[in-house]
C-alpha cells in the first residue's frame, strides 16, 4: 500500500480518542507506512463488497471466492466445523453460502483475510504471531458464545469484534518488533497489562492502531469504535453491548490462557461486563468450558 494514503473517517463517525503522548497522525502513520501489513486483499474486498449489495447471488460470491483456492478451501472447512454445528456437511462453497448466509461468510472471508496476516512473510506463524492469532480465534468464538443466547443478532459482528480488537499488536509486532519484544516480556514476566505497557512505552495502544486498521479494511463503523474502545473501561454500558461481550470474552480468554496472558484467578462474574449484562458463574463456566472442547477441537482449522 501507499505510504501517502490517508485514513478518511466515514460520515458520521466518531473521532478516535487522542493517544497519550501521541497524536492521531502519528498513529496512523505507523499504520500506513507498515510495509509488511498489506490492504485487504482483492478478493476478500470484492467478497465484502458484494455481501452488502441486496442483490447479490450466491453463484456470484462462489465464483468470487473461487479466485482464492486457499481462501475457498479454508472457508469451506471452518463451515463445516463444530462452530457452526451443521448437522450434515456442507460439500461445496455455494451450499456453505446459501446455509449459512453472505453475513458469515463474509465472517469467513475476513478471517482468511486476517489469518494470512499473521503468517505474511513465515512459512509458519512465529511463536509470537501464533499466541496472537490464537488468543483472537479464542476471543471471537468466545465472543459468539456469549451473544447466542441473549442476543443473537449481533453474533456475526460479535464474531469479528473477537477477531480483529487485538491486530493492532499484529501491527506493532511488525513495524516495531524489538519495541513489542519489550512490551511482551514487560507483560509475561511482570504481570502489567499490554494496553497500560503499551501506552507507557509507546504513547498509544493497540486498541487505536486496530481501529485505524479496521476503517482501513472499510469495514463497520460500530466495530471500529469497539475495537478502538476495548480498553476503556469508561465506555462500558447497557447502550453499548458488543463493547460488553468483547471485553468479558477477552477475560474468559486471559483466565483459560488462551494467547499471552494465563490468569487463572480472574472471576469473570465480578467484572463490570458481566454485571451489567447479567451473567451468572454457572453461565461464565459453561460459556468457558465450550470454548476449550470448542478450540481443542478445532484450532488447527483456524492455524
Amino acid at each position: 500500500m501507499a505510504d501517502s494514503a490517508q485514513v478518511v473517517p466515514r460520515p458520521g463517525e466518531a473521532e478516535l480518542v487522542a493517544p497519550c503522548g501521541a497524536s492521531h497522525d502519528d498513529v496512523r502513520k505507523l499504520v500506513l507506512s507498515t510495509q509488511d501489513l498489506p490492504a485487504m486483499p482483492p478478493v476478500a474486498s470484492k467478497v465484502l463488497e458484494l455481501s452488502r449489495d441486496p442483490n447479490t447471488s450466491a453463484a456470484k460470491l462462489q465464483q468470487v471466492i473461487s479466485d482464492d483456492q486457499a481462501m475457498a478451501a479454508r472457508i469451506l472447512k471452518i463451515a463445516n466445523s463444530a462452530m457452526y454445528m451443521r448437522s450434515r456437511k456442507m460439500k461445496t462453497l455455494t451450499e456453505a453460502i446459501v446455509m449459512l448466509g453472505f453475513n458469515s461468510i463474509r465472517d469467513l472471508v475476513v478471517t482468511s483475510a486476517a489469518r494470512n496476516l499473521y503468517a505474511a512473510n513465515e512459512v509458519r506463524m512465529g511463536l509470537k504471531e501464533r499466541l496472537l492469532w490464537e488468543h483472537s480465534i479464542g476471543a471471537a468464538c468466545a465472543c459468539r458464545l456469549l451473544v447466542q443466547a441473549e442476543s443473537p443478532q449481533l453474533a456475526e459482528e460479535a464474531f469479528l469484534a473477537g477477531l480483529l480488537h487485538d491486530i493492532g499488536k499484529l501491527v506493532l509486532n511488525q513495524q516495531a518488533a524489538d519495541r513489542f519484544d519489550e512490551i511482551v516480556q514487560a507483560v509475561y514476566n511482570e504481570n502489567k497489562r499490554f494496553a497500560e505497557t503499551e501506552r507507557d512505552m509507546l504513547g498509544f495502544d493497540h486498541a487505536e492502531v486496530g481501529a485505524l486498521l479496521v476503517n482501513k479494511w472499510k469495514l463497520s463503523p460500530l466495530l471500529e469504535s469497539i475495537i478502538a474502545r476495548h480498553h476503556r473501561p469508561e465506555c462500558f454500558s447497557a447502550d453499548n453491548l458488543l463493547l460488553l461481550y468483547l471485553d468479558l470474552a477477552n477475560r474468559i480468554c486471559h483466565q483459560q490462557g488462551i494467547g499471552f496472558v494465563h490468569d487463572e484467578s480472574i472471576e469473570l462474574v465480578d467484572c463490570d461486563a458481566s454485571r451489567i449484562l447479567g451473567f451468572t458463574a454457572e453461565q461464565l463456566a459453561d460459556v468457558a468450558g465450550k470454548l476449550r472442547k470448542t478450540l481443542e477441537a478445532e484450532m488447527e482449522i483456524f492455524v
